[in-house]
This record gives C-alpha cells, sequence and structure tokens, in this order.
C-alpha cells in the first residue's frame, strides 16, 4: 500500500509468475517488476547497497542482460526450512546503468510485452 507521493520516474511493470521462471547465476533471484530504468528483484543473500549487478531478462521476454546497481535491499520474509534451518527472502531495488540504444530497444520490447500481458490478464473475468 503505497501511502505518499509516487517517487519513480517511469512506470515499473510487474513479471507475471509464468515469466519468473529460471534461477540467474549466480545467485537465485526472481524478477518481480520492471521499467526502462530499473528493476526489483528478490534474493536469498543480502546485497549492499551501491553494488554493481546484472540483470538477466527471462528468455521469453528476450535474451538481454542489463548491468545496474544496487539502490536499496531489504528484508522482505523469513521462513523455517523442513530441516529447521531459517532462510532470509530479500528484495533489492536495481537502477539500470550505461544502456545501449540496442539494449534501450530490447527493453522496450519486453516492457511492451509486459503490459501487453497485463492488460490481458486484467481483462480476464474473476472466477
Amino acid at each position: 500500500m503505497q501511502t505518499g507521493p509516487e517517487r519513480r520516474r517511469v512506470m515499473r511493470v510487474d513479471i507475471p509468475h509464468h515469466l519468473r521462471k529460471g534461477d540467474l547465476e549466480p545467485h537465485f533471484v526472481h524478477l518481480l517488476n520492471l521499467s526502462a530504468l530499473g528493476a526489483r528483484v528478490t534474493h536469498l543473500e543480502p546485497w549492499g547497497k551501491g553494488i554493481v549487478c546484472s540483470v538477466d531478462l527471462p528468455p521469453s521476454l528476450g535474451v538481454l542482460r542489463l548491468t545496474g546497481r544496487v539502490i536499496w535491499t531489504r528484508l522482505r520474509s523469513t521462513e523455517q526450512t523442513l530441516a529447521g534451518d531459517r532462510r532470509d527472502h530479500y528484495e533489492s531495488g536495481i537502477e539500470f546503468t550505461n544502456l545501449t540504444p540496442a539494449q534501450k530497444k530490447v527493453l522496450a520490447d519486453a516492457l511492451a510485452t509486459l503490459q501487453a500481458v497485463q492488460a490481458a490478464a486484467n481483462r480476464q473475468p474473476s472466477a
């Protein structure tokens, strides 16, 4: 729930669960949402602010690796495993850096695909 004014410079598009498939190396990461300027991801290890990283889009959105830096990280949730261990889930905001015109084009196409999927899902009658 948002309580203050929107701070993002551009709209972000949520990544549907069926398009989040794949474990990205070297970290287990799920892409949650995407914009022309950055992304929000979940992962199992804490990331430091300012760390340079790469975000690979799922193959269903086009083959693209985007370089960025971590803007923020927070603990999203904690769960107990069957072995009795504690597993933390973190969430981070990534700001893309130094995108080439070709990367911007593929990213724009991926965003258009996500917006179309989202629009189609919103038109589906609820069960």
